[in-house]
């Protein structure tokens, strides 16, 4: 058994629902589902009992609920208490950032995490949102800011901000004579430069849903072959792309950026793994609203 099992447990059994588990868990519902039921195999006796309808303890998870609950409740009060004893244990803190994120951002949420810790640096760690999430995985980084959507198992999500995009196109075009744009009116450029999806699907369906919301068929896609060749081939006028609005703050020789009439945008969240330690963890969910001025 597992501690992640019992709190996956714990979860259900005061919701008595599935999804609002999962929601509260920060995961989907079938691995929600596999890991209850790895645990009432160990255990070897039934906890719960569900239909098309509802979701009833039995005996055995009445009496799970009692123990499990307060099992967690006392480890969570223990580490807290080795934590507050030593209080300098982790002395840096690194976390992952958005590649393009604005670092200057960064200092008011360093701060807060200072204040509120042993903590003495927090380091930002740039890279792309794939990369952020390996290396949490394999914790070499405490906690990671995701651009959302994509797949959360294990974590909790900490609100941020949405982030609007803009679009960028050749300043030497017609388009860029105007304050904003249409994602349509990009359909006059040669191709319209994207990732690759199965560099990150989620990510990639969440923008071709909003694209097609808006109408826009560019009449060709081209794979971005990352951000220096991107804005070099938009310079040069063979194509166009969407851009966080924070990132386009930066010149670019050759690239206009345009305010997008339609909704294009990712939401970012700060992700910290449910096995951080839960002063940290509360720091962090505390610190998390300021990171917005680095992204919005």
């Amino acid at each position: 058994m597992e501690l992640r099992q019992l709190r996956y447990f714990v979860a259900v059994a005061e919701e008595l629902n599935f999804r609002r588990a999962a929601e509260r868990l920060h995961i989907t519902q079938p691995p929600l589902s596999r890991q209850i039921a790895a645990l009432e195999a160990a255990l070897g006796v039934l906890l719960l009992e569900r239909d098309t309808r509802a979701v009833r303890l039995t005996a055995a998870g009445e009496a799970a609920l009692h123990e499990f609950g307060g099992l967690l409740q006392r480890f969570d009060d223990g580490i807290a208490r080795v934590v507050a004893a030593h209080p300098a244990v982790r002395r840096a803190l690194r976390v992952g950032v958005p590649w393009w994120a604005d670092l200057t951002g960064f200092a008011s949420f360093e701060q807060a995490l200072l204040k509120a810790t042993g903590i003495r640096t927090v380091e930002p760690v740039v890279g792309q949102t794939i990369e952020s999430m390996a290396q949490l995985r394999r914790g070499e980084i405490a906690a990671t800011m995701l651009v959302l959507p994509c797949r959360t198992d294990g974590l909790r999500l900490h609100p941020i901000a949405r982030v609007p995009h803009v679009a960028l196109v050749p300043s030497s075009h017609p388009l860029a004579r105007r304050r904003a744009l249409r994602l349509r009116d990009l359909e006059v450029l040669p191709a319209f430069l994207r990732f690759r999806r199965r560099d990150n699907p989620l990510l990639y369906d969440h923008f071709s849903a909003l694209y097609q919301a808006s109408g826009f068929r560019p009449p060709r896609e081209e794979a971005a072959q990352g951000t220096v060749a991107t804005l070099s081939q938009i310079a040069a006028g063979r194509g166009c792309t969407v851009m966080p609005r924070v990132a386009a703050r930066r010149s670019h020789p050759g690239v206009a950026a345009r305010r997008l009439l339609d909704e294009v945008y990712v939401d970012v969240a700060l992700a910290v793994p449910d096995d951080l330690e839960p002063p940290l963890q509360e720091a962090l969910r505390r610190a998390a609203p300021r990171l917005a001025a680095a992204v919005a």
